[in-house]
């Protein structure tokens, strides 16, 4: 299966073979941490267009977010296809914040939201300090994404993050994980 998906990753730009959606959403199942890791480089690529039929938005949400959850729970070993807890944290900000630009319905961010309090009130200390200084610090960063955690303020047990990600805006901290695309 690895090897399916590195060929069509490995395949040119303007390459028009179509790609059965069967056989993407088998990748999409599989439980090997390396096909996954290779499954979302493929979706969250050019090449993701050649599939037929077109996967739906919440097909690629579903497994996106399956993903990030799987990745910063478990922290992959890096090497391998899959991203680390602290990558997958970073790739999560952007991810969040594309959607928020092409001002997705607000129950994708709600459903991104509730698993990441899910995984901090559920996870050890290592797990909470990646989600605080790898995701909400930066999606702090954007005023509007802030308001939409503020309610993290109030939670006893989702409080320290929010606390994190203020303390890291107050100070002045950014990065380009949160930056919009620069028009062509």
């Amino acid at each position: 299966m690895l090897e399916q998906i590195r060929r069509e990753l490995e395949a040119e730009r303007d390459e028009t073979r179509e790609i059965p959606a069967a056989q993407v959403r088998n990748w999409m199942a599989s439980d090997d941490g390396d096909v996954r890791g290779a499954t979302y480089a493929f979706l969250h690529s050019a090449h993701a267009q050649r599939v037929r039929p077109e996967l739906s938005f919440d097909d690629v949400f579903d497994f996106t977010l399956n993903y990030y959850d799987w990745c910063i729970s478990t922290d992959p070993a890096p090497g391998g296809w899959a991203n680390t807890r602290y990558s997958a944290g970073w790739d999560l900000v952007g991810w969040f914040c594309g959607l928020w630009d092409q001002q997705r319905d607000k129950k994708y961010f709600a459903r991104i939201k509730s698993r990441l309090a899910n995984l901090y009130k559920t996870g050890d200390a290592d797990l909470k300090k990646s989600i605080e200084h790898a995701i909400i610090e930066h999606l702090f960063e954007r005023k509007p994404i802030r308001k939409f955690f503020a309610d993290w303020d109030k939670d006893p047990d989702l409080k320290p993050a929010h606390d994190e990600g203020m303390l890291w805006v107050t100070h002045g901290g950014t990065s380009p994980l949160t930056d919009r695309p620069k028009p062509n």
